[in-house]
């Protein structure tokens, strides 16, 4: 006989719960940054190419990137920030897995741009108010635990009129 689905009695085991599922995620991805390296990670053609024609039209809303403030949340291996940074865009990139943040630096290193970063969980972004023009989280809800808590945040650090 199968058995009962566990529930959750009390904030304290919903917090808990949140906390088992973020940390194997960040394991996870832990794992698999460290066994990569920046040199076989296509930027350009994760946007470019003919198979991606939803990061066209992304490119498209979002306009002349230059000089505007993006949040890239849920950032992962960071092509997406490297390749917003080469359009001229001031990039703060998220992940929960310090591994990945780290190795996104460094594939940012290797394309000549600068990347700022953070080590966060999604539910948990400790950004600055009415920072950012754009918040792009590419492949990212699947991950969320709390995708209510998400949104909120990113409209938290959205700028009046941000995207």
């Amino acid at each position: 006989m199968p058995s009962e689905p566990k529930r959750l009695r009390s904030e304290k085991d919903a917090a808990g719960f949140q906390t088992a599922i973020l940390r194997k995620e960040a394991g996870f991805h832990d794992a698999w940054a460290k066994d990569l390296r920046v040199e076989d990670v296509p930027v350009r053609e994760a946007f470019e190419a003919p198979t991606a024609p939803e990061c066209r039209f992304i490119l498209q809303r979002m306009g002349d990137l230059r000089g505007k403030r993006l949040l890239d949340v849920g950032a992962g291996l960071g092509e997406a920030s490297v390749y917003f940074a080469l359009l001229g865009a001031d990039v703060t990139l998220t992940d929960v897995s310090a591994e990945m943040v780290e190795f996104a630096v460094r594939l940012g290193q290797r394309h000549g741009v600068h990347l700022s970063a953070v080590v966060s969980p999604t539910e948990g972004l400790a950004i600055s108010k009415n920072h950012f023009d754009f918040v792009y989280a590419g492949n990212l809800i699947h991950h969320l635990v709390d995708r209510k808590i998400f949104f909120e945040k990113a409209q938290e650090v959205l700028k009046p009129g941000g995207y």
